[in-house]
């Protein structure tokens, strides 16, 4: 089988280059469908067509080992169930990017991640700004505080993508250059809460800056106790998200108070889960929220859930979002044994930020859920504090 192609004069892996011959203009597509740009129906369909090109590559690999198949088939079969009862294809689609990134440089994809995300952000600040596409900007009733989506479907949505596009590269560059990215993540936490009003996106980065400051500067007796109980951080924040949303109440005082500093995000997941309820694998829902248009959904219509892990259950069941949570949590405990706290911290981020948005389970926002199975030796050769000694591959 052939292990390497040439690719503009350089010898590039067979299987890496098949992932990023699909990755890319998937990526491109979704990202473009974040955006105020026209992007046509069937564009979508090709992006996904283009997986099979990583879903190849995953057979090019040098060999297979047991986490591979733990975690491919069991998705597999997941998505096709899911699939056959809803004819929605998201989770099929991931795990084919998460097969084919097996054993490939996190770094490498991150980056490809990051140059897409931040160039299409560009790209639509600055048409928005000169009309070419329009910077929806909605006011807030109460406040008339006006909250602009700089040529993105929503104010949140920009700011959620400023969110992750700072947690990934904070990620791979903080620890070189920790004084830049504080400043860097304090001016985009200023920025978004400034010009969008995104309160809870400026919290999480404010929290992202902190968690990475302490990685970065707390030493390892003091880091290591915390660490541990940061790779409880998935379930936490699921098993919070569930339990306060059944429980909610406007009777019940502090639950109202956290319903009302949500945004009504307890009240609308606890709607939607009497109105549809919870199925193992999933079912068909069309949520209506704001995005795409200044034009106001009626109350009565609005019944978006901003929840991710609330909203990925009701979409794709039970089943789904269990050994989801369980997938992240693994990773989280084998970062914590490898002393890789800084994607420990990673991950405490997106669980946090998935507990108020619904970004959780798409590549265009958090990188990392095709990530379960890449290869962090990277990232952990630059964070470990005790071990520089190089780990193989086949170990991450």
């Amino acid at each position: 089988m052939i292990q390497q192609v040439q690719f503009r004069g350089k010898e590039i892996k067979t299987d890496e280059f098949l992932f990023f011959l699909g990755f890319i203009p998937y990526l491109i597509i979704v990202m473009l469908g974040t955006t105020m740009f026209p992007v046509p129906r069937f564009l979508f369909a090709v992006g996904k067509a283009f997986l099979i090109f990583p879903f190849a590559g995953a057979f090019f690999k040098k060999s297979w080992g047991s986490q591979f198949f733990v975690t491919s088939l069991p998705l597999l079969a997941i998505g096709a169930v899911v699939w056959q009862q809803t004819s929605n294809t998201g989770i099929i689609a991931l795990t084919v990017l998460m097969m084919g990134a097996y054993r490939l440089d996190t770094k490498k994809i991150i980056d490809v991640y990051l140059k897409i995300v931040i160039a299409i952000m560009i790209l639509a600040f600055l048409a928005s700004m000169v009309g070419i596409i329009p910077n929806l900007q909605y006011v807030r009733p109460e406040s008339g505080i006006v909250r602009n989506s700089f040529g993105i479907i929503y104010p949140t949505d920009f700011a959620a993508h400023v969110f992750f596009t700072y947690l990934f590269s904070a990620y791979l560059y903080f620890e070189k250059r920790p004084g830049l990215f504080t400043a860097l993540g304090l001016f985009l936490s200023f920025f978004v809460l400034k010009f969008s009003d995104a309160r809870l996106d400026a919290i999480t980065l404010f929290l992202a800056i902190i968690l990475f400051l302490m990685v970065r500067f707390l030493p390892s007796d003091i880091l290591h106790p915390l660490a541990k109980v940061a790779t409880l951080s998935t379930p936490l924040a699921c098993l919070a998200s569930y339990f306060l949303t059944v429980f909610y109440s406007p009777k019940i005082g502090f639950l109202d108070a956290i319903n009302k500093s949500l945004s009504g995000r307890l009240h609308l997941g606890r709607r939607a889960l009497n109105k549809y309820g919870l199925r193992p694998f999933g079912q068909v829902i069309k949520f209506v929220g704001n995005g795409g248009t200044t034009k106001p959904v009626s109350e009565s219509n609005y019944n978006f859930v901003d929840s991710s892990y609330l909203k990925v259950a009701l979409l794709f069941g039970v089943v789904f979002i269990l050994f989801f949570v369980l997938l992240m949590t693994f990773q989280a405990i084998n970062r914590f044994r490898r002393k890789d706290y800084y994607t420990l911290a990673v991950l405490v981020m997106i669980s946090l930020n998935s507990i108020v948005a619904h970004h959780l389970i798409e590549p265009q926002y958090n990188i990392f859920v095709i990530l379960f199975l890449a290869n962090f030796t990277h990232m952990q050769l630059l964070n470990s504090q005790e071990n520089p000694s190089p780990i193989k591959e086949s170990e991450s």
